[in-house]
């Protein structure tokens, strides 16, 4: 694995291919100079067995020359030596050979110039044998004394050849040897060369085939890029285009002259053309933008509108910048696009905030009436109800006494609603700045504003170590309030109310919305009583406006004190959860996030 990552690596192929390139030279110069080595020893070879013909020839002339000498004496008959012992013949150009042969060679020259000698001497000896042959008077003593010397000078000249000769051959023999070694030697170098060579062509062929392979699927993921690109344009809606600032020519996406409603085959890549769809009250203003930047090359971003060919008007928000292509070049590259429907639905929203604030205005004159106007009125009315059930109840009937009670009752609740109305729509509109706050003071707090209550209950309130919080003040207070008042208002006839207030582990499998809440999080905030509880069924339910399970006359209230406590607890960005158990009592879990500093 690890030899494949290294031969994909072209870095490492390019430095492998330079130093395999390296040894196949110095084999190719070790094999030159084999090579020339076997040439030499051929020519060396070759110069020998000439040498050797050459020796052989003149011996042979030499041979027939003294045959035709004996041939004469014995006869007397002058063919066996006309035209003969005066001229040498082809045993200078026998001699001539063997010069050019040993032309290199010092030492051998001075045997053949030693050869030459012995041969000048050798015709010398023929012509004077000759001439005593052709005496009248042949004085045969001489004539043998002669023959004698001539002999002896054609056996030191033979032996003299004959010597030169196995000199040569041994010569030969040793060139022969030491040729077949070379000649296995240069074999094994080529074959060598030939299979690095052939190996460096196979790695070389499979490596351009591996990079062709990857450049064909480079070229595919381009393609598919590109084609991916122009689909992502269509679909985001914008399109791109770019401008040489050497060629000072344009180029525009497929999508760009989509977005103007122009068909990308039939459109011409000219800014004029392009220029011709924006809005005239945008034009000169476009323009300027754009040239102010090239001449400063500095980005741009500016909104625009653009007139399709079909008469509809869209808004457009063009962006540019300047890089460098691969030539060098200048080049600025900007995107256009569309935000028609981001546009109206900003402008929308926008009528939509107005019409908001005009509302919030109303709610807090509405706001103001329930705090003052509202309650005036029934302040008095509750006023004179009191001074009536002082003096007055008396002389009713008994219907009228009843009646008298529930206008009393209606009054009363009249009042709470009105204050828990004000209390939500502080939730909704109040103060949001955030203070550290200890928990347990506002606890504690909230049990001394209820003892009064509590006492008459006789009821147990437990209060256990609670956390500090980022939160704002009047709502928590709002908040411990409701939950504690609702303990105590819903508990069961004859059973003191036993309340806890304390901080619990969150669960490792507890989940709000699809997500895990965790306790680096979130504080765990439990408020659990014994009270008369509901079904679990009406859990999500509790926490909407105007929503009460108890309908029974004996428990009083508005339907709004829980989700004042939702409210709250939304306002602090956390949550609320409650279980329940009809006779068993229930329990509020309020999560609130942690100060993490």
């Amino acid at each position: 694995m690890k030899f494949l990552k290294l031969y994909k690596n072209s870095q490492v192929f390019k430095i492998a291919l330079g130093i395999a390139i390296l040894v196949i030279c110095y084999i190719a110069t070790v094999f030159y100079a084999q090579m020339q080595e076997l040439n030499k020893s051929v020519e060396v070879i070759a110069n020998s067995n000439e040498t050797q013909l050459e020796l052989e020839k003149l011996l042979s002339v030499i041979s027939i020359y003294e045959t035709n000498l004996r041939s004469f004496i014995i006869t007397k008959d002058e063919n066996y030596i006309r035209n003969r012992f005066l001229s040498r013949g082809s045993i200078e150009l026998n001699l001539k050979n063997l010069n050019k042969l040993a032309s290199n060679n010092a030492l051998r020259t001075k045997d053949i110039d030693s050869l030459k000698k012995l041969i000048d001497y050798r015709f010398e000896l023929f012509r004077e044998t000759v001439t005593i042959a052709k005496a009248k008077k042949v004085d045969f003593n001489e004539l043998n004394a002669k023959l004698l010397e001539s002999s002896s000078c054609t056996d030191d000249m033979r032996a003299f050849v004959y010597k030169t000769i196995n000199s040569e051959r041994v010569k030969v023999r040793y060139h022969n040897s030491n040729h077949h070694f070379e000649l296995q030697d240069s074999a094994a170098t080529a074959f060598l060369l030939v299979i690095l060579s052939l190996l460096i062509l196979l790695l070389s062929f499979n490596k351009m085939k591996v990079d062709i392979h990857q450049l064909q699927r480079a070229n595919d993921e381009l393609k598919f890029l590109n084609y991916s690109f122009n689909n992502a344009e269509k679909i985001a809606g914008f399109g791109h285009w770019k401008y040489n600032l050497e060629t000072k020519s344009f180029t525009f996406s497929d999508n760009f002259y989509r977005l103007m409603g122009i068909d990308p085959d039939k459109a011409k890549p000219d800014a004029l053309e392009m220029g011709k769809y924006l809005h005239p009250d945008d034009y000169e203003r476009m323009m300027k933008v754009h040239n102010d930047s090239l001449e400063n090359l500095e980005p741009t971003s500016a909104m625009c509108r653009y007139i399709l060919p079909s008469g509809e008007t869209r808004y457009i928000m063009a962006v540019g910048n300047f890089t460098k292509n691969s030539r060098g070049q200048t080049v600025k590259i900007g995107v256009n696009y569309d935000i028609t429907e981001q546009f109206l639905n900003t402008r929308e929203l926008e009528e939509n905030n107005r019409e908001l604030q005009s509302i919030n205005e109303e709610l807090e004159s509405f706001n103001n009436i329930v705090s003052h106007d509202l309650q005036e009125p029934l302040r008095k009315i509750q006023m004179f109800i009191s001074r009536l059930e002082e003096n007055e109840t008396q002389k009713l009937s008994d219907q009228g006494r009843e009646y008298f009670s529930k206008i009393k009752l209606a009054a009363n609740r009249t009042q709470a609603l009105l204050i828990d109305l004000l209390n939500y729509s502080r939730t909704v509109k109040g103060d949001k700045a955030f203070e550290p706050i200890r928990l347990g003071d506002i606890a504690r707090q909230v049990v001394q504003d209820l003892a009064t209550t509590i006492d008459e209950k006789k009821a147990e309130i437990h209060i256990g170590e609670l956390p500090q919080v980022d939160g704002i003040r009047f709502q928590l207070e709002q908040l411990f309030t409701n939950l504690l008042t609702n303990a105590l208002k819903y508990s069961r006839e004859g059973v003191p109310p036993v309340i806890h207030i304390k901080t619990e582990k969150i669960a490792s499998r507890q989940m709000h919305n699809g997500k895990p809440v965790a306790e680096d999080d979130y504080h765990k905030i439990v408020v659990a009583d014994n009270g008369i509880g509901f079904k679990q069924e009406y859990a999500g339910k509790i926490f909407y406006l105007f929503q009460r399970l108890e309908t029974d006359a004996k428990y009083s209230g508005t339907g709004l004190g829980l989700a004042i406590c939702k409210r709250v607890a939304d306002n602090h960005n956390g949550f609320i959860k409650v279980k329940a158990r009809p006779n068993e009592g229930a329990k509020f879990s309020i999560y609130l996030p942690k100060n993490k500093t």
